[in-house]
């Protein structure tokens, strides 16, 4: 039980940490979608290429 708890939070942080990282360098990914079978979970993210870039580019 305990090494399940332990699975699913090591598994989940990775997930949140590879869309944080994917998010903050602004990877131009048309359409990202994840399915998380162990979860249940169904994210899809659609971004959008930068057309111009900002001040801070």
């Amino acid at each position: 039980m305990v090494l399940d708890m332990l699975e699913l939070i090591i598994k989940s942080f990775t997930t949140i940490c590879i869309i944080k990282i994917v998010l903050n360098h602004c990877l131009f990914i048309s359409k990202l979608t994840i399915k998380i079978k162990f979860l249940g979970i169904h994210i899809e993210l659609n971004g959008k290429e930068k057309k111009h870039p900002s001040h801070n580019d």
